[in-house]
Order: C-alpha cells, then sequence, then structure tokens
C-alpha cells in the first residue's frame, strides 16, 4: 500500500474530480502475457502522509473503508515499456485536499519471459508492503521508501467559472433536499459519488430536469457525473 499527498498530485497537474484509470511505469526485456494473474487495486482517502515504522501499520485495519476500483483473476501485464494503464471500473472521486492511499493485491502463477522493472520513487516510509508465498496474514509489513511511480487520470471537477459555461447546470448548491439538474441538451444517466468513492445513486433520465432527492445524504462534498448522447461532465456539489 503506497502513499500519494495531494500536494505532490496538485503539483504533476492534479485538481479534484474522478479518478478514471492509473498507470505504472514499466521497463526491462520481460512480458507477462499469460491471462492467469490476480490483481485487484483500491483506493482510500487519507490523512496520513508518511507510514509509522513503529508499530507498522497493519493491512487490515489500512483497507477497512477502501473503494475497489479495479479486480481481474485473468490479467495479463500490458506488453511493451512505459506507463501501463489500468482503466478503473469503479471511477473514485477524489476531493482534491485528501491524500490517497492506493491498495494492490497481485499474485501470478506464471514466470515472466524476462526481467520486469517498475519505476519506483525514494520517498521515505511511502510504500508499506509484505511479499511471501505463504500467507500474506502470517507476514509483517515492510515499510520503506520504495513506492510506485504512478499517473493518474483525472477528470476534473469544474471550477466556478466553468460550471457556468456548462451543459449542465446544478441548483441548488449547496442543498438540504433536492438537486436539480437542468440542460438543454437530454440527460440519459447520473451517476453521484461520495467524498470515500462509492457510487451511491445512479439514474437512467431522459428528461431535461432532473429532481434528485438527497435529502437522506450525510453533509458533505459529493460528486456528479452527468451523461448526454453528445458528452460527459463532472460537477461537484454540497449537501448541507
Amino acid at each position: 500500500m503506497s502513499l500519494y499527498t495531494a500536494q505532490e498530485i496538485t503539483a504533476a497537474g492534479g485538481m479534484a474530480g474522478i479518478i478514471s484509470s492509473l498507470a505504472w511505469s514499466k521497463s526491462g526485456t520481460g512480458e507477462y502475457t499469460f491471462n492467469d494473474a490476480y490483481i485487484k487495486v483500491l483506493l482510500k482517502p487519507t490523512t496520513t502522509s508518511v507510514w509509522p515504522t513503529s508499530p507498522v501499520p497493519d493491512w487490515n485495519t489500512e483497507i477497512v473503508g477502501a473503494t475497489q476500483v479495479f479486480t481481474s483473476s485473468t490479467y495479463s501485464i500490458p506488453t511493451g515499456t512505459g506507463w501501463k494503464q489500468v482503466p478503473f471500473t469503479t471511477p473514485f472521486p477524489w476531493n482534491g485536499t485528501s491524500n490517497i492511499v492506493i491498495f494492490v493485491e497481485w499474485s501470478r502463477p506464471s514466470t515472466p519471459t524476462a526481467d520486469i522493472t517498475w519505476g519506483r520513487s525514494t520517498n521515505a516510509n511511502t510504500n508499506a508492503t509484505r511479499v511471501g508465498s505463504t500467507s500474506l496474514d502470517a507476514l509483517v509489513m515492510l515499510v520503506n521508501g520504495n513506492r510506485p511511480l504512478v499517473q493518474l487520470t483525472i477528470t476534473g471537477a469544474m471550477s466556478t467559472d466553468e460550471a457556468a459555461n456548462a451543459t449542465f447546470k446544478l441548483y441548488p448548491n449547496p442543498t438540504n433536499d433536492f438537486l436539480y439538474i437542468a440542460s438543454e441538451k437530454s440527460i440519459t444517466k447520473y451517476v453521484i459519488y461520495n467524498g470515500n468513492g462509492e457510487a451511491i445513486k445512479e439514474e437512467n433520465s431522459p428528461i431535461n430536469l432532473q429532481e434528485i432527492n438527497v435529502s437522506k445524504l450525510s453533509s458533505g462534498i459529493y460528486f456528479i457525473k452527468i451523461f448526454s448522447e453528445e458528452n460527459t461532465e463532472v460537477l461537484k456539489w454540497i449537501k448541507k
């Protein structure tokens, strides 16, 4: 499990929005194309910026509340070198201020054709891992700075000026009970995500003005991804 701070992400050009994929930097001459590897990727917002070394973090504790964004039991690593993307099946909303921890479960029954190397940083105590052929529950986490380099694909939530010129309009925002979507274009679908990256409401809608009852949601920041036949937009809204 690897920590990435909000400061790092924004310094690289990231902004609040929906994370739809990540990529790792692959080098070496080896390939793994056997369609038999197991991989699971989860993301979670956190206030932690470095892992403690005494006591070391516990995987089963830290993973509570994480959002599974991708999994496969028939995975092959994309061929060639460079950034290799993992598209998420569940997008992850990021508020632009929280740090992010990326959890990866990985195992492979076959052997790569040659060495495969992954790009890594040297940020102290930002990576925690346990590797072995026995039960992972029997292994202690190793904290180090050997953190994988990642690229995140983020569809940014619009700024106030951008939202004013957006295809879709939200009102009132902030809101207590109902959120409305207005558009001259026909809305085909919307998905609401909470701050933990969970899709909490989804609906297909052929109408131009959609009333959404949000009265039972907790106060906080949410994202809504709105679809039409022509385009897709991500907007941020606040529940009072």
